[in-house]
C-alpha cells in the first residue's frame, strides 16, 4: 500500500511537473504570440503608410491630370478666341471688299456719264462732219482708224476682263484656303491683300483706259454677266458649310445616343449594386440577430472568419465600382461640357451662315437690279441709234438733193461752154473772112501803087487797113480773152467733176456707215435678245437660288429644332446626372456606414486575418498597378501612333502647301506674261498714236494747203467778176458767181472751225499720249513689284523646303527616343514578371507557412485534450521536442518576416522608381510635344 501510495504520489508530482512545464510551454507560446502579433502590426502599420503614400501619389497624379486638363481647356479656349478673332478680320476685310466694289460702282455709273456725254460730242462732229464737204474723206478715213482702234481696246479689254476674273478665282481659292488654314498659314492673308490691292490697281487702269474710250458700245454690259458665277460659288460655300454643319450635328446626335447608353448601363448597375446593398444589409441584419453572443467554438470562429473575408471582399470591389462609378460620372461631364461648347460653336456657325445667307440674297437682289439697269440702259442706246439711223437716212436724202442740184449746174455750164465754143467758132470765121478782107485790100493797095492815080484811094486804103488791123488785134485780144475764159471754165469743169467723184465716195462712204450702222443695230438687238435670255436664266437661277434658300432656311429650323430638342434632352441627362449623383450619395453614405459597423465588429477580431487580408491587398493594388502600367504604355503607344500620323499629316500639308506655293507662282508668271502683253499693247498703242499725230499733222498741212488754194480761187474770182463786168456777162452768170464765192467763203468758215476741232483733238490726243506714258511707267513699277515678290515666293519656298527638312529630322530623332522608350517599356515589363513571379512564390511560401501555423495549432489542442496517461519519462522529452520545434518556427517565421519586409520594400521602391520614370518620360513627351509646336508656330509667326 505504501508503495502504492509512494507511485500515485510519484505520478502526481511528475503530472504536477507536466502541467507546470505545459503551463511554462503554453506561457512562452502565448508571448510568442504577442510578439507576432506586434511584427504583425509594425508590418501592417509599415503596409498603412506605404498604401498612404500611394494613394497620396494617386491623388498628386490626378491633381497634375486635371491641372494639365485644366491648361489644355484654357489653350482651346485661347485658340478658340484665335479662331473668332480671325473670323472678324475676315468679316471686315469682306467688308471692305464690298465697300471697294461699290465705289468702283460708281466710278462706273460716272464712266457711263462721261460715255453718254463723249456720244453726244461725237454725234455733234458728225454734223459737222456733214457740214463740211471737202474734207470729208479725211475725216471718214480718221474715224475708220478711230474704229479699229476702239476694236482694239475692245479686245484688250476683253483680255483684261478675263484676267479679272481670273484674280477674282484666285482671290477665291486663296479665300477657301485661308478658311482651311487659319491657324495655320495666316501669310495668306497679307498675299490676299497684296492681289486685292492690285486688282483694285488694275481696275482702276481699266476705268482710266475705258474713260479714253470714246466710242466704247456695249462692252461695259458683259462685265456684270461675270459676277453670276461668282454669285453660284459663294452660293455652293454655302452649301458646303451647311452640310459640314450638318455632319457636325449629326455627330452631336451620336454622342447624345451614346451618352443615353451609358446613362442606360450606369442606371442598370446602379439598380443591381442598390439590390447588393440590400441584399447585404439584409445579410447583415441576420448575422447580427444570430451571431449577438460571442462563438463558443473554434469551428464556429472559422466560419465568422470566412464570412468576415466575403463581406471585406465585397466591400473592397464595391468601392472600387464606386470608384469607377465616380469616374464615369466625371468623364459624363466632361462630355456634355464638350457638347454644350460644341453646340454654342455650332449655333454660332448656323448664325454666320444665316448672315451669309441673307447677305446672298441682297446681292442677288441688287445684281437683278443692275442687269434691268443696263437693260433699260441698252434700250435707251438702241433708241438712240435708231433715231441716228433715220437722222443718216435723212442726211442721205439731203446729199441725194444736193447732188441732182449739182448735176443741173454741170449741164447749165457744159451747155454754157457749147454757147462759148460756138461763138468762138463764129468769131474765127469773120476773123478769116477779115483777113480774106485785108489780103484783097493789099492787094489792091499794089494795084494802087501801081497805078500812081489812085493815091487818094490809097490813103483811104490805107486807113482802113489800119483800122482792120486795129479791129484784127482787139478781136486777137478777145480771142485770147475767150481762151483764158475756156480753160477757166475747163478748170471749172473738171473741179465740178472732182467734186462729183468726191460726192459719190461721200455717198458711197454713208451708205457703207448706214449699213455698219443697220449691222451695230442688228448686233444690239442680237445682244439685247442675249441678254434677255441672259435676264430669264438668271431669273430662273434666282428662283432656283429662292427654292434653295427657302429649303435651306427650312433646314436650318428642322436644325434648330433639332438644337432645341437636343438641349431638352441635354437637361434631362443633366437633371438624371444630378439624381444619380443623389443616389450615389446615398449609396456612399450607406456604405460608409457599413464600412463603420464592419469596423466595429473588426476591431473585435484578430488581427492576423486583417494582416493577411491586408497583404492579399497590397498584393492585389501591386497587379493592379501593374494593369495600369500597362494601360499606360498602351496609351503611350496610342499616343506614339497618334504622334507618327499628326507628323504624316503635317508632312502632306506641307506638300501641299508647296504645290500650291510653286501654282502661285506659275500664276503670277502669267500674270506677268500678260503685264508684258499689256505693255506691248500699250506700247503699240503709243506708236499708233504717234503715227495719228502724225496723220493729223498732214492732214493740217493738207487743210491749210487746202486753205490757200481756196484764197486763191477766192482771188480768180474775183478777177473773173471784174472780167465779166468789164466784158457785160449776164445778171444770172453773175449771180451764180456771187453764189459761188459765199458758198466758198461758208467753206473757208467752217475749214477753219474744223482746223480748230482738229487741234482741240490734237491736244486731247496728245493728253492721252502723257496719260498713256504715265501708265506704262506705273505698268513698269508693277512689273518690277511682281519680280521682287516672286523672288520673296522663291525664298518662302527655300524657307518652307528647309524647315519641311528640319521637321523631317525632328520626326526621325523622336522615332529614335520612341525606340528608346519601347525598349525601356519591354525591361521594365519583363521586371514586373519576375517581381509578379517572386510575389507569388511569396504567397506559396506564405500559405505553407500558414499551413504549418494550424497544424501547429492543432498539435497544441491536441495536446490539451491528451488524457494525463503518459508516463514520467516520456514527458521532458517530449517537452524539448516541443520547445524546439516551437523556436526552430519562432526562428523561421522571424526570418521569413524580415525577408518579406525587406523584399516588400525593395517592390516598394522599385515600384516608386518605375512610376516617377513613368511620370519623368511622360513629362518628357509633353515637353517635347509643346516644345515642337511651339517652335512651329513660332516659325509661322516668324514668317508673317
Amino acid at each position: 500500500m505504501k508503495d502504492e501510495a509512494g507511485e500515485r504520489d510519484r505520478e502526481v508530482s511528475s503530472l504536477n511537473s507536466k502541467l507546470l512545464s505545459l503551463q511554462v510551454d503554453i506561457k512562452n507560446l502565448h508571448d510568442v504570440c504577442k510578439r507576432q502579433r506586434k511584427t504583425l502590426q509594425d508590418n501592417q502599420l509599415c503596409m498603412e503608410e506605404a498604401m498612404n503614400s500611394s494613394h497620396n501619389k494617386k491623388q498628386a497624379q490626378a491633381l497634375a491630370f486635371e491641372e494639365s486638363e485644366m491648361e489644355f481647356g484654357s489653350s482651346k479656349q485661347c485658340h478658340l478666341r484665335q479662331l473668332q478673332q480671325l473670323k472678324k478680320k475676315l468679316l471686315a476685310l469682306q467688308q471692305e471688299l464690298e465697300f471697294r466694289t461699290e465705289e468702283l460702282q460708281t466710278s462706273y455709273c460716272s464712266l457711263r456719264q462721261y460715255q453718254s456725254i463723249l456720244e453726244k460730242q461725237t454725234s455733234d462732229l458728225v454734223l459737222l462732219h456733214h457740214h463740211c464737204k471737202l474734207k470729208e474723206d479725211e475725216v471718214i478715213l480718221y474715224e475708220e482708224e478711230m474704229g479699229n482702234h476702239n476694236e482694239n481696246t475692245g479686245e484688250k479689254l476683253h483680255l483684261a476682263q478675263e484676267q479679272l476674273a481670273l484674280a477674282g478665282d484666285k482671290i477665291a481659292s486663296l479665300e477657301r484656303s485661308l478658311s482651311l488654314y487659319r491657324d495655320k498659314y495666316q501669310s495668306s492673308l497679307s498675299n490676299i491683300e497684296l492681289l486685292e490691292y492690285q486688282v483694285k490697281m488694275l481696275q482702276g487702269e481699266l476705268g482710266g483706259i475705258m474713260g479714253q474710250e470714246p466710242e466704247n458700245k456695249g462692252d461695259h454690259s458683259k462685265v456684270r454677266i461675270y459676277t453670276a458665277p461668282c454669285m453660284i460659288q459663294e452660293h455652293q460655300e454655302t452649301l458646303k458649310r451647311l452640310s459640314e454643319v450638318w455632319q457636325k450635328v449629326s455627330e452631336q446626335d451620336d454622342l447624345i445616343q451614346e451618352l443615353r447608353n451609358k446613362l442606360a448601363c450606369s442606371n442598370a448597375l446602379v439598380l443591381e449594386r442598390e439590390e447588393a446593398l440590400i441584399k447585404l444589409q439584409a445579410d447583415f441584419a441576420s448575422y447580427t440577430a444570430t451571431h449577438r453572443y460571442p462563438p463558443s467554438s473554434s469551428e464556429e470562429c472559422e466560419d465568422i472568419k470566412k464570412i468576415l473575408k466575403h463581406l471585406q471582399e465585397q466591400k473592397d470591389s464595391q468601392c472600387l465600382h464606386v470608384e469607377e462609378y465616380q469616374n464615369l460620372v466625371k468623364d459624363l461631364r466632361m462630355e456634355l461640357e464638350v457638347v454644350s461648347e460644341q453646340k454654342k460653336n455650332i449655333m454660332k456657325d448656323m448664325m454666320k451662315l444665316e448672315l451669309d445667307l441673307h447677305r446672298l440674297r441682297e446681292e442677288t437682289s441688287a445684281h437683278i437690279e443692275r442687269k434691268d439697269k443696263d437693260i433699260a440702259i441698252l434700250q435707251c442706246r438702241l433708241q438712240e441709234l435708231q433715231l441716228e439711223f433715220t437722222e443718216t437716212q435723212k442726211l442721205a436724202l439731203k446729199k441725194d438733193k444736193f447732188l441732182q442740184e449739182k448735176d443741173e449746174m454741170l449741164h447749165e455750164l457744159q451747155k454754157k461752154l457749147t454757147q462759148v465754143q460756138n461763138s468762138f467758132l463764129k468769131k474765127e470765121k469773120e476773123l478769116e473772112k477779115q483777113q480774106c478782107m485785108a489780103t484783097e485790100l493789099e492787094m489792091t493797095v499794089k494795084e494802087a501803087k501801081q497805078d500812081k492815080s489812085k493815091e487818094v484811094e490809097c490813103e483811104a486804103l490805107q486807113a482802113e487797113v489800119q483800122k482792120l488791123k486795129n479791129s484784127l488785134e482787139e478781136a486777137k485780144q478777145q480771142q485770147r480773152l475767150a481762151a483764158q475764159q475756156a480753160a477757166q471754165s475747163k478748170e471749172e469743169a473738171v473741179l465740178a467733176g472732182c467734186h462729183l467723184e468726191d460726192t459719190q465716195r461721200k455717198l458711197q462712204n454713208g451708205l457703207l456707215l448706214d449699213k455698219q450702222k443697220a449691222d451695230t443695230i442688228q448686233e444690239l438687238q442680237r445682244e439685247l435678245q442675249k441678254l434677255q435670255k441672259e435676264s430669264s436664266m438668271a431669273e430662273k437661277e434666282q428662283t432656283c437660288n429662292r427654292k434653295r434658300a427657302e429649303e435651306l432656311s427650312s433646314e436650318l429650323s428642322e436644325a434648330l429644332r433639332k438644337l432645341e430638342n437636343s438641349d431638352k434632352e441635354k437637361r434631362q441627362l443633366q437633371k438624371t446626372v444630378a439624381e444619380q449623383d443623389m443616389k450615389m450619395n446615398d449609396m456612399l453614405d450607406r456604405i460608409k456606414l457599413i464600412q463603420h459597423q464592419h469596423r466595429e465588429q473588426e476591431s473585435t477580431k484578430c488581427k492576423l486575418d486583417d494582416d493577411l487580408q491586408e497583404a492579399t491587398k497590397l498584393l492585389e493594388d501591386k497587379r493592379e498597378q501593374l494593369k495600369k502600367s500597362k494601360d499606360r504604355e498602351k496609351l503611350m503607344e496610342e499616343e506614339l501612333e497618334a504622334l507618327r500620323q499628326e507628323f504624316k499629316k503635317k508632312d502632306k500639308t506641307l506638300k501641299e502647301n508647296s504645290r500650291k506655293l510653286e501654282e502661285e507662282n506659275e500664276n503670277l508668271r502669267a500674270e506677268l506674261q500678260c503685264c508684258s502683253t499689256q505693255l506691248e499693247s500699250s506700247v503699240n498703242k503709243y506708236n499708233t498714236s504717234q503715227q495719228v499725230i502724225q496723220d493729223l499733222n498732214k492732214e493740217i498741212a493738207l487743210q491749210k494747203d487746202s486753205l490757200m488754194s481756196l484764197q486763191a480761187q477766192l482771188d480768180k474770182a474775183l478777177q473773173k467778176e471784174k472780167h465779166y463786168l468789164q466784158t457785160t456777162i449776164t445778171k444770172e452768170a453773175y449771180d451764180a458767181l456771187s453764189r459761188k464765192s459765199a458758198a466758198c467763203q461758208d467753206d473757208l468758215t467752217q475749214a477753219l472751225e474744223k482746223l480748230n476741232h482738229v487741234t482741240s483733238e490734237t491736244k486731247s490726243l496728245q493728253r492721252s499720249l502723257t496719260q498713256t506714258q504715265e501708265k506704262k511707267a506705273q505698268l513698269e513699277e508693277e512689273i518690277i513689284a511682281y519680280e521682287e515678290r516672286m523672288k520673296k515666293l522663291n525664298m518662302e519656298l527655300k524657307k518652307l523646303r528647309g524647315f519641311h527638312q528640319e521637321s523631317e529630322l525632328e520626326v526621325h530623332a523622336f522615332d529614335k527616343k520612341l525606340e528608346e522608350m519601347s525598349c525601356q517599356v519591354l525591361q521594365w515589363q519583363k521586371q514586373h514578371q519576375n517581381d509578379l513571379k517572386m510575389l507569388a512564390a511569396k504567397e506559396e511560401q506564405l500559405r505553407e507557412f500558414q499551413e504549418e501555423m494550424a497544424a501547429l495549432k492543432e498539435n497544441l489542442l491536441e495536446d490539451d485534450k491528451e488524457p494525463c496517461c503518459l508516463p514520467q519519462r516520456s514527458v521532458p522529452k517530449d517537452t524539448c521536442s516541443l520547445y524546439r520545434e516551437n523556436d526552430q518556427i519562432m526562428t523561421s517565421l522571424e526570418q521569413w518576416a524580415k525577408q518579406q519586409k525587406v523584399a516588400n520594400e525593395k517592390l516598394g521602391n522599385k515600384l516608386r522608381e518605375q512610376v516617377k520614370y513613368i511620370a519623368k518620360l511622360s513629362g518628357e513627351k509633353e515637353k517635347d510635344h509643346e516644345t515642337f509646336y511651339w517652335g512651329v508656330t513660332k516659325r509661322k509667326v516668324v514668317r508673317l
